[in-house]
């Protein structure tokens, strides 16, 4: 009998054009996430440098990395979670025959889209509040906008809950249907 893994859910997932589309969303979050962290580097030393060598600071430094943080880490959830690399116990699920192991995956799976489709609900409100009052972070003279990162939060929340849903299909798929599971 095959072991049912998360690549392999992968694999199957990748052939819908729904799953393209958000799979290609997913990329160009990540993809700006990582040269978000990026420009932070460069921000974060370049105040290092101007408070050690011109005892003079970057203002606003950070206000800007609070929110960036934030942002970064929703830009890249959906596709960490995508290609597996979030961190998951497998002492227990190693030790089960494949089936069961999807039953756990459908569990997991199940919870997962639930959470964070409970994120993009309570969420939305406030997302939509924050861009009719032009909600900022600190004070003058720096004011950081908070919109876009509530809408950061909420799309990342979005596609992690889609993208659940995407394992979940395929777990699915796989329990219902003997040839997946290496049965002939």
């Amino acid at each position: 009998m095959e072991e049912f893994s998360a690549e392999e859910s992968i694999q199957g997932i990748e052939a819908g054009l729904f799953a393209r589309i958000v799979h290609g969303v997913m990329g160009i979050m990540n993809a700006i996430g990582t040269a978000w962290v990026g420009v932070i580097t460069v921000l974060i030393s370049c105040d290092i440098i101007g408070r050690v060598a011109f005892n003079s600071p970057i203002i606003g430094v950070p206000e800007i990395v609070k929110v960036s943080i934030v942002a970064i880490a929703w830009m890249q959830m959906a596709h960490t979670l995508k290609i597996g690399a979030h961190l998951r116990s497998e002492i227990i699920l190693d030790r089960l025959p494949s089936r069961a192991k999807a039953f756990v995956n459908l569990l997991s799976y199940s919870m997962g889209a639930f959470i964070f489709a409970m994120v993009v609900f309570s969420g939305w409100p406030n997302l939509i509040e924050s861009w009719r009052v032009g909600e900022f972070e600190g004070e003058l003279p720096v004011r950081v906008p908070t919109y876009p990162v509530r809408t950061i939060l909420i799309l990342g929340a979005a596609l992690t809950s889609i993208q659940f849903l995407l394992f979940l299909g395929q777990t699915i798929r796989f329990l219902v249907n003997p040839v997946a599971r290496g049965k002939k």
